[in-house]
Parts: structure tokens; C-alpha cells; sequence
């Protein structure tokens, strides 16, 4: 019997720098595993709708570039209470976002993770917005998220397979 796909969404505040280039290191990670790729769906979104329908910016996308991360992230979307009740893993970017997100979610499935708890588990740090910085503050946080996406990938690999077990 196959199984629902899981679905992850990676958020941070205007979704156009840090949550689409999670997204698309996910993804990518996610295409070379023969064991998550049709098996996990990833997307990302905004605590505040200000970039709806934008597509990231463009020293994110230059700095996915540089680290050779083909792929588009989804235009900026609004993480509202649907669409985040729609996810399974909800892997945020700051504790602001968590609370925020902690305050909309309604479906109590819905499990919700700091990105940097990946890394440094009770740590509770944030992944620093690249915004107001240059390539330097881009590459840095790509380099958070890629580390960060081998860990989550790792962790979707085995709750995976003890879904398969399960069935």
C-alpha cells in the first residue's frame, strides 16, 4: 500500500532569503536520495505576507549559485493557519518564527523544529537573516542550511522507513 508523501516546509519572516534557500537545498538533497525522493514534498513560506507571489532574492538565488544548487524556490507564499496545518514538519528559522508559527498552527500533528536545533540540539539558536548584508552574510547562511538539510535528510530517511515498517 503506498503511503502520503511527508511534507516539509521550511520558514522564515518574507520568504525570499533564508526559508526558499532551505527549500531548495532540501530539494536538491532530497532528488539524490533514492529512498526520500518521491516520498518527500518540500516547500517554503513567510510568517508576514509582504513577498507573496515574489520569487527569492536575487543574492540568495546567486549565493545557491556560487554553491551549485540548481532549482527554483516556490514564490513567496504566507505560512497562514492552512498552510501549515497542511505540513507534517514545519523546520523554522528563528524562535520568533516558532512562536509565530506555534500561534497559527492548529493541527496537532504538525510537528515544528528550529533549524539550528538540527545542528545543536537545545540550543535554541537562529539562523541569522541575510538581508541587510552582502554575499558574504548569503554564503554564510547557505552554509547553516546545507548542513542543517543533511541532518533534516537524515532524520526524513528514517522516519521514513519506520513508516514503511509500520504499513
Amino acid at each position: 500500500m503506498p503511503h502520503q508523501p511527508i511534507h516539509v516546509a521550511t520558514i522564515c519572516t518574507g520568504n525570499i532569503c533564508r526559508s526558499p534557500m532551505a527549500e531548495v537545498v532540501l530539494r536538491h538533497l532530497i532528488a539524490d536520495d533514492p529512498l526520500l525522493k518521491d516520498h518527500v514534498n518540500v516547500t517554503s513560506a513567510g510568517t508576514a505576507n509582504w513577498h507573496v507571489g515574489s520569487p527569492m532574492d536575487p543574492r540568495a538565488r546567486a549565493a545557491l549559485d556560487r554553491a551549485g544548487y540548481p532549482g527554483a524556490g516556490t514564490l513567496g507564499a504566507y505560512a497562514d493557519a492552512a498552510f501549515l496545518d497542511g505540513q507534517d514538519l514545519v523546520v523554522v528559522m528563528t524562535r520568533e518564527h516558532l512562536r509565530d508559527v506555534q500561534l497559527r498552527l492548529t493541527n496537532t500533528n504538525t510537528e515544528v523544529v528550529l533549524w539550528r536545533n538540527l545542528l545543536e540540539s537545545a540550543h535554541d539558536l537562529d539562523v541569522a537573516d541575510p538581508y541587510y548584508g552582502g554575499d558574504d552574510e548569503f554564503d554564510e547562511c547557505l552554509a547553516i542550511l546545507s548542513v542543517g538539510g543533511l541532518r533534516l535528510t537524515s532524520i526524513l530517511r528514517t522516519r521514513l522507513d519506520e513508516h514503511t515498517r509500520d504499513l
